[in-house]
């Protein structure tokens, strides 16, 4: 059609979306996309003076202001110019128009993001003049000057599939029309309590009203929790922070004092939360409130005299103390995080996203049915269904569903999987065939619950990336599989940056481990990383993820490869399926993750004696390193990860313990020494123990795990204890039962040996200490 047609097609479109709710979108790719992108504003314009425009660009790229001021021009109510990189804080708000410009980056992330901030009745425009070439996320994953551009044809093809989608490229333009029957909903709600009329008046869904009611719940005795899941776009993070100003409104009736604590892996994520909580104390009449922001203009924290709720890292909120413990995002922080939380905390509201950007996929669900039962908690499940700024069935919301393939839902195999076959999965035939794609997609998103939409991207067109799958033979379906990067096989100059601090962020594992243990020798060496292994959760803990990688390390030795790795957030279950595969913990971060609240680990395994030597060498180091900062650098990494660890690097190093350690160890055990005064000798023995690779024998995990606790990281009595999950005189035991076997085993020391040392034994003893050697 001609240009004349498409603009009166978009017209007649943009007034039947006004008038029925739903949303249109126009996508411009071509040399003088801005003549497009300008009539279609004029147009839009003319239909509702009033709107209200949103703009996303790179604002230090070149160019990218002078289109913005040629746009806003033509602008004729409130423009609002929005930097990628600081998206999130306007994920709340909502807009008539919204444009971004994608001609210096093309980034799933922020579509998925921004698309969902225009409202029923608005138009989506997405320009630019070439979606392959010259972006900057496409430039970050080339491998040797190449990348494949396969994730884009199909984005620009599921634009053609899609109702309410007009596309204007150098073809010409081309309009489908929406004609579909939307359903009409009504939200008329009677508030279970009068004194909430006015917080329900805000609400604008039914599903938004029914969990502020739920939130009522959590004003009563006992152990409470709350688990809201939704898809994005529902308010339930609004609803949340007006769930809050109601509590804080029965608290402050009842002249009690109020404290929550909201979490989430970036303050970024509860900013909603904060802006309705202090919507919603304002509409209560509670103004005697003040606001804390932080540097970049969240709200932080928001008191009276009487309630505080305030914002706090994972790895910080973990220790708090108050009343409520909120995690927004909380798939993002883990089930062990989310474990610790339920054990520290009397009530607890888990918010999640279930599909969309930083959706959690099944079997974060699964793993927290699991959790729950386990800890035989009162627990309120709510799913919202309703999108709060468009009507239900809006069809740029199947569009984006679609194309980053957010909804992704594995099916399930045969009941009884009799024949199973091993496949190297062509990533261009897979970008092609939808079915496949969501089988092998849903999966990774299944079983993984921190997900973004950049991740398809990047395993579509990283030249590096590929994936491997069993299948079912009788359904052909697949249940589990791999996404695995080349890395590694760096020349002398990639070397020598790594060393001196450069960063190669596509080739992770060398490049912490270059950093870290300083082995030159390891970035020379070739690896394949598995990014991510995943089975079908229902078909999980029956030997098929340990199958699909035996499969993968043979593909590897027989394409020559060095060594085998993994990098992810540390987390005993997980760390053990690398473990009993023959993996070696060779670096764990020296920090914690803020987003996350745990610390990355890297395991490897050599495929060759040349990669078995450096990695032998890495192991040693990282022993040696958490052994001695365990107290410092490591001390809130978990007892039981750092036994773990420990345990697994067989490294055996002799340890000398002298005649008085082993004397202050007798008169312990004789309880004539207490523990305080016999530290440095308890210390000392652990230090033996821990660095025995020859023994064929073991304390108790829990008595390990004491040790480590409290004599190796230094940890108070309480926290210790705490930590373990036993009280102090349980602690005192355990620490007791560990050192009298510890004695006995290496010494044969007992409560009954002799007490004392002589000046001159001891004078002979400490001139010839022994050396201390490594050996394997």
């Amino acid at each position: 059609m001609n240009r004349e047609e498409f603009l009166s097609e978009l017209r007649s479109a943009i007034e039947d979306g006004i008038k029925r709710n739903y949303r249109n979108l126009v996508y411009i790719e071509k040399k003088n996309y801005l003549d497009d992108v300008i009539s279609i504003l004029d147009l839009y314009y003319s239909i509702n003076q009033n709107a209200i425009t949103a703009y996303a660009f790179h604002p230090w790229a070149t160019g990218a202001k002078d289109r913005l001021e040629i746009v806003a021009k033509h602008v004729k109510g409130y423009l609002e110019d929005i930097d990628y990189s600081s998206a999130d804080r306007y994920l709340g708000k909502t807009y008539d128009i919204v444009i971004l410009d994608l001609v210096d980056n093309f980034e799933p992330n922020s579509v998925g993001r921004l698309v969902d901030l225009a409202k029923g009745g608005g138009l989506i425009i997405l320009y630019t003049d070439n979606l392959t070439s010259n972006k900057l996320l496409k430039n970050s994953i080339m491998k040797n000057g190449k990348v494949r551009d396969i994730y884009e044809i199909r984005f620009v093809k599921k634009l053609h599939e899609h109702k309410a989608i007009f596309i204007a490229n150098e073809d010409g333009y081309f309009s489908n029309k929406f004609d579909e029957i939307l359903e009409s909903f009504d939200i008329n709600y009677k508030s279970k309590l009068k004194s909430f009329e006015k917080l329900h008046d805000i609400c604008k869904s039914f599903d938004q009203h029914k969990v502020l009611d739920k939130f009522l719940i959590l004003n009563r005795g006992g152990k409470r929790v709350m688990v809201i899941t939704a898809g994005r776009g529902r308010g339930k993070s609004a609803i949340t922070g007006l769930g809050l100003a109601e509590l804080i409104y029965l608290f402050k009736k009842n002249n009690r004092n109020f404290k929550a604590v909201v979490s989430s892996p970036s303050i970024a994520n509860i900013l909603q939360v904060m802006e309705f909580l202090k919507k919603g104390l304002e509409v209560l009449g509670l103004n005697d409130f003040r606001i804390i922001y932080d540097k970049q203009g969240y709200i932080k924290k928001i008191f009276s005299n009487d309630f505080k709720v305030y914002y706090s890292p994972p790895e910080n909120a973990i220790n708090e103390e108050g009343n409520l413990l909120v995690i927004d995002e909380a798939a993002a922080v883990g089930i062990t995080y989310i474990d610790k939380a339920l054990r520290r905390w009397k009530k607890v509201v888990l918010v999640t996203t279930i599909y969309g950007y930083e959706g959690s996929g099944r079997s974060f669900l699964k793993y927290l049915r699991e959790l729950l039962q386990h800890r035989k908690t009162n627990v309120i499940w709510i799913e919202m269904e309703d999108p709060i700024r468009y009507t239900k069935g809006d069809p740029i919301e199947k569009w984006l569903y679609d194309t980053l393939v957010l909804d992704a839902e594995a099916e399930l195999p045969s009941k009884e999987i009799s024949k199973v076959t091993f496949e190297s999965v062509d990533i261009n035939e897979l970008f092609k065939d939808d079915r496949s794609l969501r089988q092998l997609y849903g999966i990774l998103v299944a079983a993984h619950y921190r997900n973004n939409p950049n991740d398809l991207m990047i395993l579509g067109d990283a030249v590096h990336h590929k994936l491997y799958a069993l299948k079912d033979l009788s359904t052909n379906t697949y249940f589990a599989v791999a996404q695995i990067s080349e890395e590694g096989g760096f020349d002398e100059n990639m070397i020598n940056m790594a060393l001196k601090g450069g960063t190669f962020d596509g080739d992770l594992i060398p490049d912490r481990l270059i950093k870290h243990s300083r082995i030159i020798e390891f970035g020379k060496l070739k690896g394949w990383r598995i990014v991510r292994i995943a089975v079908i959760p229902e078909l999980q803990n029956k030997g098929y993820g340990s199958q699909l990688l035996q499969e993968i390390i043979t593909q590897a030795e027989k394409s020559g490869i060095d060594w085998i790795g993994a990098s992810f957030m540390a987390d005993p279950n997980v760390l053990n399926f690398w473990l009993k595969n023959g993996f070696t913990v060779i670096h764990i971060s020296p920090r914690k993750s803020e987003k996350y609240g745990d610390f990355p680990v890297i395991v490897a395994r050599p495929l060759n004696e040349n990669a078995k030597k450096v990695i032998n060498l890495a192991s040693y180091l990282l022993k040696d390193k958490l052994l001695l900062t365990i107290h410092d650098t490591y001390f809130n990494l978990e007892p039981d990860l750092a036994r773990l660890i420990l345990d697994s690097i067989k490294v055996h190093r002799k340890v000398y313990v002298n005649n008085v350690y082993l004397d202050k160890i007798a008169a312990f055990l004789q309880g004539i020494s207490p523990y305080e005064s016999t530290s440095d000798a308890i210390h000392m023995l652990a230090l033996k123990y821990f660095w025995d690779a020859e023994r064929d024998w073991s304390l108790s995990s829990l008595e390990e795990d004491a040790l480590i606790a409290k004599t190796l990281q230094g940890k108070p009595w309480s926290n210790a204890s705490s930590i373990l999950g036993i009280n102090t005189a349980e602690l005192n035991e355990l620490i007791y039962q560990a050192v009298q076997k510890l004695a006995k085993k290496y010494y044969g020391i007992s409560a009954e040996s002799i007490n004392g040392v002589t000046a001159e034994k001891l004078s002979e003893e400490l001139l010839s200490d022994e050396s201390q050697h490594a050996e394997w």
